[in-house]
C-alpha cells in the first residue's frame, strides 16, 4: 500500500499505567528471545505443515523452509522508517506480539529518505543510522524481518514518467541496502524490491528481474521478496517467474475495496470517502445494500453508488475470498515458488467492527488454508490493530489478534 493510505493516525488520549519495571520485563524478553531461540523454538512460528497440514507437499525448491516459517504470521510496522521524523514502537508491546505468535514484521521504508535525489546527505545518513537500529532491535526480538522499499510520492511519480531516471536511482540504493545487510542473519532478514511499482507492466517486468539480479549479487544468501505490477493483485501474479528460485512472491489483498477501504480520508475525491456502513459478507440485494444505494443517488453520490453496484455484481463472501487465494495456490504450485499476503487490512473508522473481524479472519483463515504466510496491514494507524498512548505505550485491539491468530 501506497504511504498515502496509512495517514490516518490513532492515538489514544489517556496513558495506560505502566511502570519501569515493565520496561525492564519488556528488555529482558527481547534479550531471551535473542539469546536462546533454540529453548522456545521460534516462539510461535509454525513448522512446515505443522499448523496448515499438506503444506510440505508443495514447498518451493528454492527457499528454505525456516523462512518460509519467519514469514508465516505478520504485520506491517508503518510510522518508523516510512516517515520522518520517526514514530518509535514500544518494544514491550512488540515483544509480547512476538511470544503470542507473530513471527514477521514488514517494515515500510520511505526510499525517498535514502536517496540524496530527494534529501540531504546528512538526512540520509541519519536515516541509514535509524534503520540499522529498527533491523537490529527487530532481529534481536527473534522476527523476520523485510525490509520493505515503499516509493514516495515523488519518487513514485518518477517511475511513472521517467521510468530510467527512477531506475537509476533505485538499482544503486539497493545494492548499498544489500552490502551493508548482507551479514545479518539470511533466515531472519529479506529484502522486498518495490511495493506496488508506479511503473506500467511492461517497465515493471523489465525492471524488476534487474533489480531482483542486483540485490543478489551484493546479498548472495537472503532471500528476496517479489511484487507485481497492477497492485500486486493475485491476478497480476507473472507467468513465468524471475529465474531466481531464491523469491518469494508478494501479492496484497483488499477485495471489496467498499468495504476495506470505506470511509478513506487521504483522497476526498474518491467515492470510497463516501461510503459508510458497506457489511461483509455483502451482495447486491441485502437490505442494508438496497438502502446505502438509495442514500447515495438521493445524495447525487453517483460515483460511488456506482462502486456498489459494479464490486457486487458477485457476492463477496467467505468462500469467495477463499477461492481467491486458491488462485494463488494454484501459481505457487505451478511454478513452485512461494507466495505470501503481505498486506491485508480494514481501514477501522467506518466498517463495523464484527463485519471487520468477519472479513479479517475469512482472509487470514484463506491464506493458511492454501499454504500462504500473511502480514497484516497495518500497525498502529487507521488499518492497525495496535492502540497508541500519548505516553508512547501500546496496546494491542485483542479482537483482532484473535482474529489473526485464532487464539
Amino acid at each position: 500500500m501506497h504511504a498515502a493510505r496509512h495517514r490516518g493516525i490513532r492515538v489514544a488520549t489517556t496513558a495506560m499505567p505502566c511502570s519501569r519495571l515493565r520496561r525492564l520485563a519488556a528488555a529482558l524478553m527481547l534479550t531471551t528471545l535473542a539469546v536462546v531461540p533454540a529453548v522456545r523454538g521460534t516462539a510461535g512460528a509454525p513448522q512446515p505443515g505443522e499448523r496448515w497440514p499438506g503444506c510440505e507437499a508443495q514447498a518451493p525448491s528454492g527457499v528454505p523452509a525456516a523462512r518460509l516459517a519467519a514469514l508465516a504470521r505478520g504485520f506491517n510496522l508503518t510510522s518508523w522508517l516510512d516517515q520522518s521524523p520517526p514514530r518509535h514502537p514500544d518494544m514491550a508491546a512488540l515483544a509480547d506480539l512476538r511470544v503470542r505468535g507473530f513471527t514477521h514484521v514488514r517494515l515500510p521504508v520511505n526510499g525517498e529518505l535514502l536517496m540524496e535525489a530527494f534529501s540531504s546527505a546528512d538526512a540520509v545518513a541519519q536515516q541509514f543510522a535509524e534503520l540499522d537500529r529498527a533491523i537490529d532491535s527487530l532481529i534481536a526480538g527473534s522476527f523476520g524481518v523485510s525490509i520493505d522499499m515503499h516509493p514516495g510520492d515523488r519518487f513514485g511519480g518518477l517511475y511513472r514518467t521517467d521510468p530510467q531516471q527512477a531506475f537509476d536511482l533505485l538499482e544503486p540504493l539497493w545494492r548499498r541496502l544489500a552490502r551493508r545487510y548482507a551479514d545479518r542473519p539470511a533466515d531472519r532478514l529479506f529484502f522486498e524490491v518495490l511495493n506496488e511499482p508506479t511503473a506500467n507492466r511492461a517497465v515493471w517486468n523489465a525492471d524488476g528481474p534487474r533489480l531482483v539480479d542486483a540485490i543478489r549479487q551484493e546479498a548472495p544468501a537472503h532471500t528476496i521478496i517479489y511484487g507485481t505490477a497492477n497492485y500486486q493483485r493475485i491476478d497480476a501474479l507473472i507467468d513465468p517467474p524471475v529465474a531466481d528460485p531464491n523469491v518469494v512472491y508478494a501479492v496484497h489483498f483488499y477485495d471489496p475495496m467498499i468495504f476495506t477501504h470505506q470511509g478513506l480520508d487521504w483522497a476526498p475525491t474518491d467515492p470510497l470517502s463516501e461510503l459508510e456502513g458497506v457489511p461483509f459478507p455483502a451482495q447486491a440485494s441485502d437490505p442494508s445494500i438496497t438502502r446505502l444505494f438509495q442514500t447515495l443517488i438521493m445524495q447525487g453520490r453517483v460515483g460511488a453508488a456506482a462502486l456498489l453496484t459494479t464490486q457486487l455484481r458477485r457476492p463477496w463472501t467467505e468462500e469467495r475470498i477463499d477461492g481467491e487465494f486458491a488462485q494463488a495456490q494454484s501459481w505457487a504450485i505451478r511454478h513452485r515458488r512461494a507466495v505470501i499476503v503481505n498486506e491485508f487490512g480494514v481501514l477501522s473508522w467506518k466498517a463495523a467492527p464484527a463485519a471487520r473481524i468477519r472479513w479479517l479472519t475469512a482472509v487470514r483463515r484463506a491464506a493458511e488454508r492454501h499454504c500462504i504466510g500473511w502480514t497484516h496491514w497495518e500497525y498502529a494507524d487507521g488499518f492497525g490493530f495496535v492502540h497508541r498512548f500519548d505516553d508512547g505505550h501500546e496496546r494491542p485491539d485483542e479482537t483482532v489478534v484473535h482474529a489473526l491468530l485464532d487464539e
